[in-house]
């Protein structure tokens, strides 16, 4: 199937088991599903997650789910970005999450593909996602849930909420690289700089079209969102929406600091070639003075008299002081 997951080969994949964990809902209850029962009749609606690196949830994803074709393709793509599709009855919607498995980069951002109905809800996944794991543990704790669009909600929030820390951490860095350029700290600065304008990039990548896709899931007209949800998305895609415009404006914060940096360095570069203009400018004459002092001709001024060194030196001092005088009149100095 063209775009579908093949052998697992990205570095960090999750190789837990095929069937992560499941609920089937059912008169404000929750309870917990298998492999085996998570097609059982008799809820009101399931949420059943999966472990897409393994081929017994791929296949069954394609065959056993009853899926549209081109929603098993979308949850089994190899490269996602945040985006909500309607098939038919149900949606398609793909979000990002900050990477926090072990040895992972946060901004190497993890997906969650998620199939929503009236009836059910498939998420996959390729890496560990917190944000899935904080849901799970809220409903083994008592969350109960109205319907599979007040689920995905909360997975939005979750991952969203997940994700501040890091936007924080980025304008924090950027507030720290002002402070130490201010201060007079220069050094170093150009790498941290290029650091810190990468991790945003790569986190505002996801961020953007993820606030895309929020609005348009809490602008979606499908049954599956009751109002209360609906408002509640549209708060999630307000807050996502900030965490944009923090990391835009970190972003240009550090694009000014880079300039400045630049513009700092190429003056000093400046102050100091006009240094050494100055210099070379000052002993320019008195080059001259001795070079014409030092040949060994007949008829020298001086040759014969014990002052004329003396003379000479004074002679130097003098001309040198008057083109410094000379210089600072002209504000080269």
């Amino acid at each position: 199937m063209p775009g579908a997951l093949s052998k697992p080969h990205m570095i960090g994949l999750d190789e837990g088991p095929a069937f992560v964990f499941g609920f089937g809902f059912k008169d404000n209850a929750a309870e917990a599903l298998s492999w085996e029962t998570m097609e059982a009749a008799g809820y009101d609606w399931r949420w059943i997650h999966l472990n897409i690196n393994h081929e017994e949830a791929r296949s069954w994803i394609r065959s056993g789910a009853s899926l549209p074709a081109a929603a098993a393709s979308a949850l089994l793509a190899g490269e996602t970005r945040p985006r909500v599709t309607t098939f038919g009855e149900g949606l398609v919607v793909n979000l990002r999450g900050v990477n926090l498995n072990e040895g992972a980069e946060p901004e190497d951002m993890v997906s969650l593909r998620i199939w929503i109905d009236a009836r059910r809800i498939i998420s996959v996944r390729l890496r560990k996602l917190r944000a899935a794991i904080d849901v799970r543990e809220a409903v083994e704790e008592g969350l109960r849930p109205s319907g599979p669009g007040a689920l995905v909600s909360k997975l939005a929030s979750r991952l969203i909420d997940r994700i501040q820390p890091y936007v924080q951490e980025i304008e924090d860095e950027v507030d720290g690289l002002e402070d130490a350029m201010l201060s007079g700290g220069s050094s170093g600065l150009r790498a941290q700089l290029a650091d810190t304008r990468h991790d945003a990039v790569l986190l505002r990548r996801f961020i953007a079209p993820q606030r895309d896709a929020l609005t348009r899931l809490a602008m979606d007209e499908a049954p599956l969102f009751d109002h209360a949800t609906k408002i509640e998305l549209r708060e999630i895609a307000d807050l996502v929406t900030r965490q944009t415009e923090s990391i835009d404006a970190a972003r240009e914060r550090a694009m000014v600091l880079q300039d400045q940096l630049t513009d700092q360095r190429a003056e000093e570069m400046n102050r100091n070639m006009m240094i050494l203009s100055v210099a070379a400018a000052v002993f320019l004459p008195l080059g001259f003075l001795t070079g014409l002092f030092g040949i060994n001709v007949g008829g020298m001024p001086g040759v014969d008299s014990p002052l004329a060194f003396w003379l000479v030196c004074a002679a130097c001092v003098l001309i040198g002081g008057a083109l410094v005088l000379v210089f600072k009149a002209m504000k080269w100095l």
